[in-house]
């Protein structure tokens, strides 16, 4: 399989690109330092000669030689060759990948549709998709020399545990000119329908015969799609790609090399038509252009055949012990077998997952739509919002003579202003102004947008926002959060300032407990999270907490 960075890639900083680059295994250095060598090793000995063992006139043809192979190298289309060539392999090979076959799907549809912890049921779960994992492994044999070299006969296979002595038999019995990829599909098939006359196969349409064959029929489109995907695979192998394409490809980038050997050499004398304005002896950007296009060719090259036994190829020995393992937990050791059901944490209260201590560091970036931001756009002055219909829409209705009961009148919406996209909206609007408000929106904070606070139903309160702050000071002298004096909490959109009527109609104070915590047990070690009702900062308006 091929090396896997993707840790070494968890951030985007300058350094692990560097380190990312001088990786040796997998990388395309490991791939070409031979070709490079070589080529170099080549190059210094057509220099060596040139300088020192040729004399003048020698020289002079060899520049003149030199200048004719420089001025017709682009007669070789190495980009578009390489390019096209490099795009079909990486098609081919992702194509392929797509369809190795996880047996996942094919083990859950099993262990959910067939019932039965007997024996007898037992026997068909684990027969169905051990069928599947027979018929993977002799595709795979055909067309992956790691595979091959692991099972060279099927008695091989009956040892693994693949297959057993009397599904040899019966598989040695079957008469066929061509492979028989298809007769462990066969099999299952075969035990669906004796499943389903056992009435171990139930629908929640028992008397319906169409539901009952649309029941069946989403459970056969599982290892349908995992047969026709090995098919996909084994034609691929097939039906390569046609000898002369790849033959061409290799032949024009090594002759495009082959042609620099002489080409790019650094002329010596001054008096020569054609001339190089320095004279490095080493062909640096020669060199660069060989790392990228031999190693672009190398790509390819890995690519071309991804069942072989290089380091990028795929390892589809780990792919059949894991489907078979799996593929056998899934229907028998995990079958009808879940955990006891009993209350979350979250029972009659609003969803609140806990983070641990480093993970709460970072803000949560809730994601509205690229649209709400024109809500900014919307001038402060603006208080109501006037509805009328379309013109053109009444001149359809008047064209093809349609009746309306609609009123042709306005509708006045009053504008509810968001106080997280007022800022900065009252400035003038020119040039100076608009680019301030740019730049204002990129660093302003955006609280939920779908957050409200009532004091009824307390309860029942969505807790979510993007914003998070630190307890205040009289809060954390109780220590509320275990101890902790940087105790997360999540703070909600602030509300409009209230009139004067408003604030004579404000409900009375209730006084709550603090002290009633809620804690999780998590594997890990023990964590707690802060009680909301008592701890939350907007709660505090509304609210006398108990401070003993």
């Amino acid at each position: 399989m091929p090396y896997n960075y993707h840790y070494d890639l968890a951030t985007s900083q300058r350094k692990v690109i560097l380190k990312l680059i001088f990786k040796w295994k997998g990388s395309i250095w490991k791939a070409i330092y031979q070709d490079l060598l070589i080529w170099c090793f080549c190059y210094g000995i057509i220099s060596v000669i040139y300088r020192y063992a040729l004399d003048r006139s020698q020289q002079d043809t060899f520049e003149r030689f030199m200048q004719f192979c420089n001025r017709r190298l682009d007669y070789i289309p190495i980009n578009f060759m390489l390019g096209f060539f490099v795009t079909t392999v990486i098609n081919r090979w992702m194509t392929q990948f797509a369809n190795l076959g996880m047996i996942d799907n094919i083990a859950l549809f099993t262990s959910m549709y067939l019932n039965g912890n007997d024996e007898r049921g037992r026997i068909l779960r684990r027969s169905i998709v051990r069928f599947c994992v027979m018929s993977q492994t002799m595709v795979f044999r055909d067309i992956h020399i790691g595979v091959r070299k692991r099972f060279p006969t099927l008695e091989t296979m009956v040892a693994a545990g693949i297959m057993t002595s009397a599904d040899l038999k019966k598989y040695n019995e079957v008469e066929s000119r061509y492979a028989k990829y298809w007769l462990g599909f066969n099999w299952s098939f075969n035990l669906l329908n004796e499943a389903r006359r056992e009435g171990r196969i139930e629908s929640a349409y028992t008397q319906n015969a169409i539901a009952e064959v649309r029941y069946t029929f989403y459970w056969g489109l599982e290892i349908r799609t995992f047969r026709s995907g090995l098919s996909l695979i084994w034609t691929y192998d097939w039906v390569p790609l046609p000898l002369m394409y790849p033959q061409l490809v290799f032949l024009a980038v090594h002759c495009y090399y082959l042609v620099c050997l002489v080409s790019r050499q650094f002329v010596i004398n001054s008096d020569a038509k054609m001339t190089t304005e320095i004279d490095l002896g080493v062909p640096f950007m020669t060199i660069i252009e060989f790392i990228f296009y031999m190693g672009w060719l190398k790509v390819a090259m890995d690519l071309l055949n991804p069942f072989g036994e290089d380091e990028d190829d795929f390892d589809c020995n780990f792919l059949i012990d894991r489907n078979l393992t799996v593929a056998m937990g899934i229907v028998d050791d995990t079958h009808d077998d879940g955990p006891l059901l009993e209350k979350d944490m979250f029972w009659n209260d609003t969803v609140s997952p806990l983070y641990s201590k480093a993970a709460a560091q970072r803000n949560v970036n809730f994601y509205f739509g690229s649209a709400t931001n024109a809500d900014s756009q919307i001038p402060d002055d603006v208080r109501q919002i006037t509805m009328v219909p379309h013109p053109f829409n009444e001149k359809l209705d008047q064209m093809y003579g349609k009746r309306t009961n609609r009123p042709p009148v306005e509708s006045v919406v009053e504008l509810k202003r968001d106080q997280r996209f007022s800022s900065g909206n009252n400035r003038k609007q020119t040039v100076e102004g608009r680019i301030s408000n740019k730049i204002g929106a990129m660093f302003q904070k955006r609280h939920s947008k779908s957050l409200t606070f009532s004091p009824e139903g307390f309860n029942t309160k969505a807790r979510a926002s993007t914003d998070i702050e630190k307890l205040p000071t009289f809060m954390t002298n109780q220590k509320p959060c275990y101890s902790n004096p940087d105790c997360i909490v999540e703070v909600d959109e602030e509300e409009q300032p209230k009139t004067s009527e408003e604030t004579k109609q404000e409900p009375p104070r209730k006084r709550v407990n603090i002290s009633n915590k809620r804690e999780s047990v998590i594997s890990m070690g023990r964590s707690r999270s802060f009680n909301h009702f008592g701890e939350h900062v907007d709660y505090h308006d509304y609210y006398d907490f108990d401070k003993e």
